[in-house]
């Protein structure tokens, strides 16, 4: 079977005094450059990971096979199941001063890599960081034995694993489906009912590169914003319920960009805000993505004459006319 590895870890981290969420600095880093280097800390002075295990997962993603760290994470007593796909794996002391491979890590640590208080005992390099539901950490196990890595007593952090077809299945689709992956990622963000949203204009963001271009992410978090705010509703016709979704217990739908993303570059400020962003039922989301423009029009007229003023709010100005443009 295919061997993946397992870091777990707290979610926050004292340093310098304080503390630092281990989860958004690694996660921003990942988003901004669509690469992370995970330093996994320990007080041991050993290797985390064997030079032969090392050879065999670099033997896999070197033959193409989809190798994953699976990071799980105790955040406050709570477990959270994060997945990156494996891109390499260095050792204790493998990562020098100054090296250029330090941009892939957090700032937090970054300056220790490669020094005397470096504790890192292994650093995995990572083209991925996402949520995963937290039921299938009962789908990973200890590649030695079997056991479940739920059911382990261990005061180790790292450990060699198996996963199951289930998860296997929906880590493929994550990765091959964009636009699956962010709606997944959506659900997964935690937003209380009672937010409230402050439409006013946002800074225009930076373009993150990666695979010889370059594009403005989205922010699952807002988009999360949006649905709670539209309470579950699809915005087209409330009366659409297809069904709960078993993550939020809710009425299921969809974000979608009124402004496509990839029009970032026709305004000044930042269009990834709540004001132009449309909670869909999952029909309606593909009517806008798929239909003709007979089926499309009368829905963005719709969409455009519910939203001009909030848009207008956010100082992004839009004509009609020039939205229509978008999905032609």
């Amino acid at each position: 079977m295919t061997l993946h590895l397992i870091l777990k870890f707290p979610v926050d981290y004292s340093i310098a005094g304080g503390t630092t969420d281990t989860i958004t600095e690694h996660k921003q880093l990942c988003e901004a450059k669509n690469r992370l280097i995970w330093g996994q800390g320990s007080q041991r002075t050993s290797e985390g990971v064997s030079d032969k295990n090392k050879r065999k997962l670099i033997d896999q993603i070197s033959n193409g096979v989809n190798t994953y760290t699976l990071f799980l994470a105790n955040n406050k007593g709570n477990r959270e199941l994060y997945v990156g796909k494996m891109t390499n794996i260095y050792g204790r002391g493998k990562i020098p001063i100054g090296s250029p491979l330090t941009q892939f890590i957090p700032n937090y640590y970054a300056s220790t890599v490669g020094t005397a208080t470096d504790q890192n005992n292994v650093f995995v390099d990572v083209c991925t960081f996402f949520r995963v539901d937290d039921k299938y950490i009962g789908d990973i196990t200890l590649e030695k034995n079997g056991d479940r890595v739920i059911d382990v007593r261990n005061s180790s952090s790292i450990f060699f694993v198996n996963i199951t077809e289930d998860l296997e299945k929906l880590l493929i689709e994550m990765l091959t489906n964009p636009e699956s992956n962010f709606q997944y990622q959506v659900e997964q963000e935690v937003v209380p009912d009672a937010v409230t949203v402050a439409d006013k204009p946002k800074s225009k963001p930076f373009k993150t590169s990666g695979s010889g271009t370059s594009s403005y992410k989205r922010d699952p978090k807002t988009s999360k914003t949006a649905i709670v705010t539209a309470k579950f509703k699809c915005e087209i016709d409330d009366t659409h319920e297809e069904f709960i979704s078993r993550v939020t217990g809710k009425n299921y739908v969809e974000a979608h960009h009124l402004i496509p993303m990839e029009y970032q570059d026709d305004y000044t400020n930042r269009i990834d805000v709540e004001a132009n962003i449309v909670s869909l039922c999952v029909c309606c989301h593909k009517k806008l993505h798929h239909g003709t423009s007979a089926i499309i029009k009368p829905i963005i007229e719709k969409l455009y004459d519910d939203r001009k003023g909030r848009l207008k709010d956010c100082d992004i100005e839009l004509t009609k006319t020039k939205l229509f443009s978008y999905y032609d």
